[in-house]
């Protein structure tokens, strides 16, 4: 690993020493920072101070090339160094039965491939800037590695009875070790400027305390859904349908012409010729009411041909997914008793599927005038909602707290994010523009106008606004400065490398047809 390794001299443009500062000023809050920083250099660059040679495999895997550069597992070489490192820090024989565990397999060999092209592509990078690791460094780096010390000391008697290849090859190593090293470092010692410190601060304040009633629509009400059900009776009649499917629009014909002539029993060709799921039931498909057919009856047209059909009534055939059908009307529709809860329930799912405007301008209009009401009281909407006695239907509705928090778009870890744990109707506020906008937007101690947030519409208040103290302030910007965007530059990078069009990944291939394949 590489906290064995003895580690090179810090340069004046490192910016570890402004770290180390800051590190002394909030030792709470950069605990886990400098813990990020380090997993960033690990993950990209180190080698272990011992090379553990030795691995699951006894001969070289390519598993993809960058700009031709393979890819490659050797033993010996740097993707063998990191595969040995993984497999002992996660536990993982890499002799054993893969196939016992092959997940944990695929996740120790593709740890080191991504480590090792991330190797690749910054020794290509340096390459191409004209970087040059300085000869006397890598020779005073190589002169303190373990094989040649001894009592605290570099041993010249060591060195020189050390294999001439492989203290070449040690060389080769330590120098593309220290020029991998010294990418992470420049961009770890990226400086930024007082302006952009000021705006990244700038955007946590300020902080807002919310007071959120929701209006979701389960909350509307049996009444209204009986209603609409009597206006617009079709889509809840019940129908019994049995139905007849076959591949071919012509083959359905065929067989709908026999049925009709009495030549072949309805039934019968259900369960011999039909390749539906219905099929072993002679083609029935139970009772539903009429909207429940949609989905397998997509055009309106194709409806009009089958719903109104009477009892022993047959149907044209249409298209149907999966093939093409023709149905039998086992029964005439029939109106359903709406004052049962399964009725009720099936035009609350079609209302909230079709009509979802129609109920979301009803809970509008219902919010709107809870609204008006709290005002005329002098209360908040909240707080007037909290009033009412239980047996009020209103009082149902849900009341939220949340804050202070901060325009934070996304809940980025970057600023005071929007708790969302045993608040659930908060989930969706996290991401959705409409929220942001108006929680900072309407003025203090003013009700927004109703919003759709998810399943609910909502009425939002911003009970107090704040402004973060210096010391705030300043967390903000050295927790930027030193972990948020260098996290987001390792992703960064990671992408780019991955997503390179001079890169060509043959891993999963290669991991199962060769790795998987020797343990047979």
């Amino acid at each position: 690993m590489a906290s064995k390794t003895k580690r090179p001299p810090q340069t004046e443009d490192t910016g570890f020493s402004e770290i180390a500062g800051r590190l002394k000023s909030h030792p709470f809050l950069f605990g886990g920072t400098i813990v990020i920083l380090v997993i960033v250099i690990v993950a990209f660059v180190f080698v272990p101070a011992i090379p553990n040679v030795g691995g699951g495999q006894d001969r070289d895997l390519i598993f993809g090339y960058y700009d031709g550069t393979p890819i490659a597992y050797v033993r010996g070489n740097y993707f063998a160094d990191v595969l040995n490192e993984l497999a002992a820090e996660r536990q993982f024989e890499l002799r054993g039965d893969y196939n016992a565990n092959y997940a944990a397999a695929y996740d120790v060999w593709y740890g080191a491939f991504t480590r090792t092209l991330a190797r690749v592509v910054i020794l290509d990078e340096m390459n191409k800037a004209l970087y040059s690791a300085p000869p006397r460094e890598i020779d005073r780096q190589v002169a303190e590695r373990p094989e040649f010390q001894e009592d605290g000391r570099f041993s010249v008697v060591k060195y020189r009875s050390y294999d001439r290849n492989k203290r070449l090859a040690l060389w080769n190593k330590q120098r593309e070790t220290h020029t991998t090293r010294k990418y992470i470092e420049d961009l770890l010692g990226l400086k930024i400027s007082a302006a952009e410190k000021a705006f990244i601060a700038g955007m946590a304040s300020p902080e807002r305390s919310l007071e959120l009633v929701f209006f979701p629509r389960a909350a509307y009400p049996d009444s209204e859904l009986t209603a609409f059900a009597a206006a617009n009776p079709g889509p809840f009649k019940n129908v019994h349908f049995s139905r007849i499917t076959l591949a071919s629009e012509k083959e359905a014909g065929q067989l709908l012409e026999s049925v009709r002539s009495g030549r072949s029993a309805f039934e019968d060709a259900a369960r011999n010729q039909s390749t539906d799921a219905y099929k072993d039931k002679g083609g029935d498909m139970g009772i539903r009411a009429a909207f429940e057919t949609y989905t397998e009856i997509s055009e309106e047209a194709d409806r009009d041909k089958v719903i109104p059909l009477k009892k022993g009534e047959l149907s044209p055939v249409i298209q149907v997914p999966g093939g093409w059908a023709f149905f039998r009307a086992e029964e005439t529709p029939y109106s359903p008793d709406l004052s049962q809860r399964d009725a009720l329930d099936k035009v609350r799912t079609y209302m909230d599927r079709f009509e979802g405007g129609r109920i979301e301008n009803w809970l509008a209009a219902r919010a709107e005038e809870l609204s008006r009401r709290a005002g005329e009281k002098g209360l908040s909407l909240a707080a007037y909602i909290q009033s009412l006695p239980e047996d009020d239907p209103a009082a149902g509705f849900s009341v939220v707290n949340a804050g202070p928090v901060s325009l934070n778009y996304g809940n980025t870890g970057l600023f005071r994010t929007l708790d969302t744990a045993g608040n659930p109707g908060l989930g969706q506020a996290v991401s959705s523009e409409i929220f942001w906008r108006t929680a900072f937007a309407t003025p203090l101690h003013t009700p927004s106008a109703p919003f759709t947030l998810g399943d609910a519409i909502v009425i939002l208040t911003a009970v107090e606004e704040t402004t973060p103290d210096e010391t705030a302030r300043n967390n903000t910007i050295d927790y930027y400065g030193l972990s948020w965007m260098y996290t987001s530059l390792d992703q960064d990078i990671n992408a780019a490398f991955m997503d390179s069009a001079k890169f060509e990944n043959n891993f999963t291939s290669v991991f199962f047809s060769l790795i998987l394949q020797d343990q047979r």
